[in-house]
């Protein structure tokens, strides 16, 4: 009930504000006898080859200048849920609960005024409102607000409930058993543009804000791997949302003569209104024990400042020009920690366009594009569970450069070429040895790494009814930064679209992508002494295709089918590092959905809409490591057996629209949605919606 309030609460304020910024200008437009139309007047009679004199503002003109189209409607219904088990994975976008729903709108069109309201209740977590307004293009103001909720599922810690491995014990602890966790995001977006009428000048203003709310779950460990035969626990909890984003931003831009000139500043802010986690943790080798605050989720800010520069955009040759500065603080407010509220980043972005097109059947562009990172950081944090100052990895700083390069070449109306080169440049510093006690590491990532890509996109329509797409794009990396990324990729897509009148038609799309990492992939652990190097080879292939087919039978009838198969396979050694220094063996990873739809729209007479679609989603997952004994009880066929997936979503829509006649209407809509898993009926549910409306426009 507090959220209907709020809602209905934003838009009478919107409204109100149109109202009061509307009137004083209505009133000085009649009072100055339609200041701003002489100059309208005079290019229109210009055009039409006459020539006036200019109208005196002594000239009495009609209130109205022109007809005011107003259109109005709403809809008012209820939603009835029916909930079968963990419904919150059936249908994760639903707040399950049965509420009434409304719809309304209002559009009027003017000569000087434009207005545009309308909104939608769902429920108390999933609603919106729109709100537009123009004053003879001199003022314009949008107001939105809306709001969305997710149901978060809770994941089920490993059983048996407590087990040993290598003389350490391992146990599980779930706080709140059998809790529900959900997450609501709200938005509210307030933009102003006003400009000057004697000037060419525009004042832009902004204002953005975001509220996550609801509970999720959280999982944290009490883990150390000495001393021996000391309880080793994973929690699981519930966790507090309550985090919200504002942003305000303020802009300047002008047109001198044969350039704009934009300049915008922003500032954003992250506020985490929910407490730190502080739990209890047993006292170790290094450190005492006691409560100790984890998983801190930070407050920010970021603050930047913009300044674009561009010639006109209908020229033959169009320029552009922008530089960014920004800062981004990290506001933490650890009491256990000291020193981390010192951290900040520090961003410079740099961006350059040139577009050049000739004749209307060629065109080229060149982009440019530069970020710099500069990343601050203590040397050493402060804790009160420890004795001494704790050392801190240097912050790594980055600098980027995209070149990308396209063109566009059409000899006739029935073929396209369109080519594109992309580069990517990275750099990185502070990536030498860093020392911690008892050991030293390294920074796997590389000093640089350069990407180039390139494509080659053919469009052609050889017959009527009939488009075809073709892309082939090659990728390669000379320092890959993980083990799991590529050196090359090959990339090709072929898509086939072809509709006979209004009768029959069919669309097919296929994409492949082939990626490799074999002379580059190799991974060193440097915790161990001596350092121990692994190769790490990678072969994937994805393989995306999708096939759909319509036909009207009938003038009212219309039928529609389709099959889509999304499916990931990659080969490449892993790690398993039960014992020191680990071992590597081979291992396959699949993962493969298909999705079944049938839909049918019937229009039964000039009354009653028919329609019915039917969905089905099969996928599943594997990870099939190859066999390795660890020790004398444990070996990689349980890694297997707990990673498998196999899912079945199943949903079905029906509606029905009858118009009693050309202003009033209802509707009745069904669904159903089902949650299946073969392997595991932890989360398998049901819902079921029912919605009738009555709906009347005038």
């Amino acid at each position: 009930m507090i959220a209907q309030i709020k809602f209905v609460r934003r838009l009478l304020l919107a409204a109100l504000l149109v109202i009061v910024i509307a009137m004083p200008l209505r009133a000085e437009d009649a009072a100055s006898a339609g200041i701003g139309t002489v100059a309208e007047d005079r290019q229109q009679t210009e055009d039409n080859g006459e020539v006036i004199e200019p109208v005196s503002a002594d000239t009495e003109f009609p209130e109205s200048r022109g007809e005011t189209h107003t259109i109005m409607g709403a809809t008012a219904g209820y939603r009835f849920f029916s909930l079968d088990e963990d419904a919150g994975r059936a249908a994760q976008y639903e707040y399950l609960h049965s509420s009434p729903v409304f719809n309304a709108g209002i559009n009027s069109l003017g000569m000087d005024n434009k207005f545009v309201l309308d909104g939608m209740y769902l429920n108390e977590k999933d609603y919106h409102g729109d709100l537009s307004y123009d004053y003879k293009g001199t003022y314009r103001l949008h107001l939105r607000t809306e709001s969305l909720f997710h149901n978060l599922f809770a994941e089920r810690l490993f059983t048996p409930d407590a087990f040993n491995l290598f003389e350490a014990n391992y146990l599980a602890r779930d706080l709140v058993p059998n809790a529900r966790y959900g997450i609501s995001a709200e938005q509210d977006q307030a933009e102003f543009r006003y400009k000057l009428n004697d000037y060419p000048v525009h004042l832009n203003l902004g204002y953005w804000r975001q509220v996550k709310s609801g509970n999720s779950q959280l999982i944290f460990a009490d883990h150390a791997f000495e001393p021996t035969g000391v309880n080793n626990t994973v929690y699981a909890a519930s966790r507090r949302i309550d985090r919200q984003t504002h942003e305000g931003t303020l802009g300047l831009d002008a047109h001198l003569g044969p350039v704009d000139i934009i300049y915008g500043f922003k500032i954003r802010q992250f506020d985490n209104h929910a407490d730190t986690p502080r739990d209890f943790y047993i006292s170790r080798l290094d450190s005492p024990g006691g409560y100790q605050q984890h998983n801190e989720e930070p407050d920010s800010r970021y603050y930047a400042h913009t300044v674009k520069l561009h010639t006109s955009l209908t020229g033959g040759i169009v320029g552009a020009a922008s530089y960014t500065i920004g800062k981004r603080d990290n506001r933490s407010s650890l009491t256990d920690i000291g020193g981390v509220s010192r951290t900040g980043d520090t961003l410079q972005n740099v961006a350059g366009d040139f577009v050049y097109t000739p004749c209307m059947w060629f065109s080229a562009a060149l982009k440019y594009r530069r970020q710099e990172v500069d990343r601050d950081n203590p040397s050493t944090l402060t804790s009160i569970f420890a004795s001494t100052p704790l050392l801190v990895r240097p912050a790594i700083d980055t600098i980027r450069d995209v070149v990308i390069a396209t063109f566009s070449l059409r000899p006739n109306s029935l073929v396209t070429f369109k080519g594109e080169y992309k580069g990517e440049y990275t750099q990185r510093d502070n990536l030498a040895f860093w020392g911690r006690p008892g050991t030293t590491a390294t920074v796997v990532l590389p000093e640089n790494s350069m990407v180039n890509r390139g494509t080659l996109t053919i469009l052609s329509r050889p017959v009527k009814g009939l488009r075809l797409k073709a892309l082939y794009g090659y990728t390669a990396t000379n320092h890959p930064a993980y083990g799991n990324t590529f050196d090359k990729k090959h990339d090709g897509q072929l898509l086939a679209t072809y509709a006979y009148k209004s009768r029959w038609g069919a669309t097919a799309y296929y994409r492949i992508t082939r990626e490799s990492n074999d002379s580059r992939s190799m991974t060193t652990l440097s915790l161990f002494n001596p350092s121990v190097t692994y190769a790490m080879p990678l072969q994937k292939r994805v393989n995306n295709a999708t096939l759909s087919a319509w036909v009207s039978p009938l003038d009212r009838l219309t039928l529609t089918a389709s099959y889509s198969l999304l499916r990931w396979k990659a080969d490449q050694t892993v790690l398993f590092a039960s014992i020191q220094p680990g071992s590597n063996g081979g291992a396959t990873d699949t993962n493969q959905s298909q999705v079944f739809s049938v839909n049918s729209t019937y229009r039964y007479n000039d009354r009653l809409d028919l329609s019915l679609v039917l969905q089905q989603i099969h996928s599943r997952a594997d990870f099939d490591p190859v066999f390795m004994s660890v020790g004398t009880t444990e070996s990689t066929l349980g890694v297997r057996d707990m990673s498998k997936i196999k899912l079945v979503e199943s949903s079905i829509a029906a509606r029905a629209d009858y118009s009693f006649n050309k202003n009033l209407t209802c509707s009745v809509e069904y669904s159903y949605r089902d949650y299946n898993d073969r392997y595991s009926s932890l989360y398998d549910g049901t819902v079921q919606i029912v919605t009738a409306q009555v709906g009347a426009k005038w």
